[in-house]
């Protein structure tokens, strides 16, 4: 039995859909399936009830969602335990963060940490969906993501210890050449949406802002990708308006500007998530360099 099925039986019973817990755990929808299967083959006996919607769990499925969960996190803390044990020997930290917060924040993190002559760090990056998974599956001691206090960024890191670095903005930006595309459309001439793709948390966070709108938005998707940078280069080409972290804007700060009022913009933290387990002395000395650095 692989642990993979364990957390992705886990996502599943969480998420309550194949296709988003898929995207969570990085499959296709078939390998995940296969996946529930293979686990349910091995257990003996169903686990979700078949062609629910949204999923639901068996009986034996609820009963073996608790021992699943407890046996998950108890391999992932012996094996952190172990590896934690290896990397403070080495002197290794592992951080998982954003593509976005590695091209804004990891210089200044590094420079808040401080480089040690005997410390190095590995770092994983990718969109937030990849990289809160790969935290969550012990493959980092610290995850750096923005998260949003109307539409948290996971569950699960509910659980963790959570520390706010500093504040960020989430709003539209338009190209200053190319005007503001009369934001918020009309029904005659919607404005062009510049997009993330859908399993992306800032499409999730650009979701609630529409919806919440008093008078809804009219708009065409014109571009639609799950990597910042991306968006904010066409945004910056003039093909349109897409909500981008103020963070994430700084070199092309002179070429595109706001649109709309407050009203569209969310407040954003940037973050640091560690697990509640006792830390070791380098990570425990590494977390509060992070406390005395927050602004």
């Amino acid at each position: 039995m692989d642990v993979r099925w364990l957390q992705d039986f886990l996502a599943l019973a969480e998420l309550r859909n194949f296709t988003r817990a898929a995207e969570f755990q990085n499959l296709s929808q078939a390998a995940f399936s296969r996946r529930i299967q293979s686990l349910e083959h091995w257990v003996g006996t169903a686990l979700v009830v078949k062609g629910s919607q949204p999923v639901r769990l068996t009986e034996a499925g609820e009963q073996f969602r608790e021992g699943a969960q407890v046996s998950v996190e108890r391999l992932l803390e012996a094996r952190a335990t172990i590896r934690g044990n290896q990397f403070e020997v080495m002197s290794q930290v592992r951080l998982a963060m954003p593509t976005v917060l590695a091209r804004s924040d990891f210089r200044r993190l590094l420079g808040v940490i401080g480089m040690g002559r005997n410390t190095s760090f590995s770092v994983i990056v990718g969109t937030t969906s990849e990289v809160t998974a790969r935290y969550l599956a012990g493959d980092a001691d610290i995850l750096l993501a923005h998260d949003c206090p109307v539409l948290p960024v996971h569950e699960s890191l509910a659980a963790q210890e959570k520390l706010v670095l500093r504040q960020d903005r989430f709003l539209p930006y338009a190209s200053t050449t190319a005007g503001d595309f009369a934001f918020p459309g009309s029904g005659k001439a919607p404005f062009p949406l510049i997009a993330y793709a859908q399993r992306a948390y800032f499409a999730q966070l650009v979701e609630h802002i529409l919806a919440r709108a008093e008078t809804p938005p009219a708009y065409r998707v014109a571009v639609q990708c799950d990597m910042t940078d991306v968006l904010k280069e066409v945004i910056v080409a003039g093909y349109g308006v897409g909500w981008l972290p103020e963070s994430a804007v700084d070199a092309a700060r002179d070429q595109i500007t706001p649109v709309g009022g407050p009203e569209w913009e969310l407040p954003l933290d940037i973050c640091a998530f560690r697990p509640r387990r006792i830390a070791s002395p380098l990570m425990q000395k590494i977390w509060s360099a992070l406390l005395q650095g927050q602004r």
